[in-house]
């Protein structure tokens, strides 16, 4: 299901040439897998929206993922404090599904907007990498949410793992009606404003 024959230089630097080409083929299964569970959910709840659908999808993006994963080398997962997923590590990286588009043919780092999934923004947050820029506050100005917000026992859980994981996005399209529609992996940095600086992307699956 990889688009290229051969992983990039920044995916193998992270993960090596054999874990590397392990991770292509079984990313996109997986998360062919949980869309097609949250299209199973929607038929079976015989509505015309996505109601069933969508959480459905959220929660098996990340289930998916592990029992994918779960057997590769240097692969563990963490339970996110108030989280009702748990999170895949695979060689000390968080992996990230995030679902960026429903239409096929748009790269996700033309995607605008703010970054709706909360537990993925905190941990960009907190072990993301930092974006190339500072939006300048005003003295007074009040906090954003972002920064009110409290993450000491998600800091504290992630903390506890040695070495410390840091972030990386599996982003990836998809419907109810055609299924996965395409699927990268990169590093990402949340901007001011709740966007995304993006670095190295690589491109995993695309549907035909």
């Amino acid at each position: 299901m990889g688009v290229d024959d051969e992983p990039s230089e920044w995916s193998v630097e992270k993960f090596g040439p054999d874990l590397v080409r392990d991770l292509r083929a079984r990313i996109p299964k997986a998360l062919q897998r949980a869309v097609e569970l949250a299209q199973s959910a929607r038929e079976a709840s015989a509505l015309d929206t996505d109601h069933a659908f969508g959480p459905t999808r959220w929660k098996q993006q990340y289930e998916s993922l592990h029992e994918h994963l779960r057997d590769l080398p240097d692969v563990q997962d963490v339970h996110p404090p108030g989280a009702q997923v748990r999170v895949t590590i695979c060689r000390n990286h968080l992996l990230l599904p995030w679902m960026y588009a429903k239409r096929r043919g748009l790269d996700m780092r033309r995607v605008r907007g703010r970054l709706k999934n909360q537990l993925v923004r905190d941990l960009l947050i907190l072990f993301g990498p930092e974006p190339g820029y500072d939006e300048p506050t005003l003295p007074g100005m009040p906090a954003t949410p972002d920064e009110a917000r409290d993450r000491t026992l998600l800091r504290a859980a992630i903390e506890e793992l040695t070495p410390q994981p840091r972030t990386l996005l599996v982003g990836f399209a998809c419907n109810s009606d055609e299924g996965l529609l395409g699927v990268s992996w990169g590093e990402a940095a949340l901007a001011p404003g709740g966007g995304l600086d993006w670095g190295p992307v690589e491109e995993l699956f695309r549907l035909a």
